[in-house]
């Protein structure tokens, strides 16, 4: 996928025809912004025209902020609302904001898809979208747009960043995350979202080969975030190194389903206090600079459950890996890995699908749905118990 977020709209495509071609995202998202006040045919002109709408919940009328006369206009729009919220409306077509925009309480941002309304951050080393309010954010939601870095070979803030306070109740419907040279979700060490859910994450062309994962939750506490689906397709043309997609040290997460290709490495990092679940994962790179030395890779004590994972491409040396965590120097405990599918035409492992290199707690084991010949013990302490195959496990019928 290529975009430019120095380009234009696109040649001979108007904000019109964005609009039409958007179908009924589109017109769910105009639909929303007229609903909750307003003049319909107004909005809908100031839309079409490419100005950003807001529409506070204590005003009467909307408010218009045109991108042409700002160089915050996405900021400024969401700087308008007061304390009781309401929605800033994205017009189709492409707004580009210095950054960082820092969101409010009691807000939401809409587009009309994420192929049709698109924000630029067009400063370096700059965020996107900071939570960042000592008292924490309260409900706020983003749905339907793409947040574009400022480009393939710049350096460049976070997306999502999560930097102060705790926010709960984030809901984010669909993004699509583009040229972003750092992660492109991170929650800073002392935050702790909760109660967020997000339904889709889409990210193409993002490079997080110097930091620790796309996804960084380096925090370690944060209850109840969910995830839908996650959808990652990373290039290393920035850092030259393979971007690990999930990492995570603290908290609680939930994915149901984690898709990527690219240039993907580690594809799951769990590490210190994180209570961790994925349902699936998916593992398909391409063109990758290393072999990882494992697709997932789970340490220390605390829970963590991978329902199944799929490997279509690319080359482990291991599927799983469990080990001691080098954070707290806790061993392995409490790891569900489920079944391993070396689906694709050229999935490749070049040593077995489990590692187990640190001793397991036999008061607190980790289970791994295959047969013992499938692991690898790399560590030479003294005990058995702490990894169950229970491929092995019962009568054969």
């Amino acid at each position: 996928m290529t975009r430019d977020p120095a380009g234009d709209d696109g040649p001979g495509v108007s904000r019109r025809d964005y609009l039409l071609g958007a179908g009924m995202v589109g017109l769910t998202a105009v639909a929303g912004c007229v609903g909750l006040g307003g003049r319909s045919d107004d909005i809908t002109t100031a839309l079409l025209s490419g100005t950003v709408v807001v529409l506070a919940a204590d005003a009467e009328e909307p408010t218009l902020v045109d991108p042409a006369e700002t160089t915050t206009p996405v900021g400024d729009a969401v700087g308008t609302l007061g304390e009781a919220g309401g929605t800033v409306c994205l017009p189709p077509g492409r707004v580009r904001d210095e950054g960082p925009i820092r969101l409010r309480s009691n807000t939401a941002i809409v587009g009309f898809g994420p192929d049709v309304s698109e924000v630029d951050i067009t400063t370096p080393d700059t965020d996107g979208l900071v939570f960042a309010d000592p008292e924490g954010l309260d409900r706020v939601l983003l749905d339907q747009f793409a947040l574009n870095g400022p480009g393939l070979d710049t350096d460049s803030g976070v997306a999502l960043h999560h930097r102060e306070g705790d926010t709960q109740e984030l809901i984010v419907g669909h993004l699509l995350l583009w040229g972003w040279n750092n992660a492109v979700y991170r929650v800073d060490q002392n935050v702790g979202p909760f109660q967020c859910r997000h339904r889709q994450l889409t990210v193409y062309e993002c490079d997080a080969g110097a930091e620790d994962g796309l996804l960084d939750f380096g925090s370690y506490y944060g209850p109840a975030n969910w995830f839908g689906t996650v959808a990652v397709y990373p290039r290393s043309g920035h850092s030259g190194t393979d971007s690990t997609v999930l990492f995570t040290r603290g908290g609680s997460q939930r994915i149901e389903y984690l898709t990527m290709g690219g240039t993907a490495g580690t594809a799951v990092r769990q590490t210190g206090d994180a209570n961790l679940r994925v349902d699936h994962v998916h593992w398909e790179p391409h063109e990758a600079e290393t072999v990882p030395p494992a697709i997932v890779d789970l340490a220390g004590g605390r829970p963590a459950h991978v329902g199944t994972l799929k490997h279509v491409t690319g080359t482990a040396a291991f599927a799983y890996r469990i080990g001691a965590d080098e954070f707290g120097g806790t061993d392995p405990a409490q790891k569900f890995l489920g079944p391993y599918d070396p689906a694709g035409e050229s999935p490749a492992l070049t040593r077995t699908v489990v590692e187990l290199a640190a001793p397991g707690d036999p008061a607190r084991p980790s289970f791994y749905l295959g047969t013992a010949e499938d692991v690898t013990v790399t560590h030479d302490a003294d005990g058995v118990g702490g990894l169950r195959a229970l491929g092995d496990a019962g009568t054969g019928l």
